[in-house]
């Protein structure tokens, strides 16, 4: 059987098109991110209960940054308050002393001895999980107009 050459006319052309919006790609993509993460930091401090605003004003967002052996781009917001966790996801009220021993939970048994009472159990505000699902339903539209913008100046 005989071999026949196949010439692929506009193959070069769209390699270097390809090639130009790879060099895009990072700058939109990083600069896509922040305004996402921006927008979601924005959400969450307005959604955090103000006591002393501490919490509120702790609220960080962190640059982009390769994840995963630089396959994957993450923007994070977080927060430098301590006591963060317990507002997003509650907490335990307890009076009389310390509820840990040597790193270990103590038991009911154990508490009651020691004169530690419960005083029932705060529920949490969840304002970042809040904040998260409000951009998740956004990103896929703003990811998809930016992928266009990348696409559209591929003349072929």
């Amino acid at each position: 059987m005989a071999r026949r050459n196949v010439d692929v006319f506009g193959f070069d052309e769209l390699e270097k098109a390809f090639k130009r919006c790879e060099k895009k790609y990072p700058d939109s993509a990083d600069a896509f991110l922040m305004a996402a993460g921006r927008q979601m930091n924005k959400r969450t401090k307005q959604l955090t209960p103000v006591k002393t605003k501490r919490l509120r004003n702790s609220w960080l967002l962190k640059k982009v940054k390769l994840y995963k052996s630089g396959t994957v781009r993450v923007v994070r917001v977080q927060s430098a308050a301590p006591h963060a966790h317990l507002v997003e996801y509650g907490h335990e009220i307890v009076r009389g002393g310390k509820t840990r021993e040597s790193g270990r939970k103590l038991n009911r048994v154990q508490r009651a001895a020691r004169g530690i009472k419960s005083g029932g159990y705060v529920k949490g505000k969840a304002m970042l999980e809040t904040a998260m699902n409000e951009s998740r339903t956004r990103f896929g539209c703003d990811a998809q107009a930016l992928i266009d913008k990348l696409t559209k100046d591929l003349k072929i």
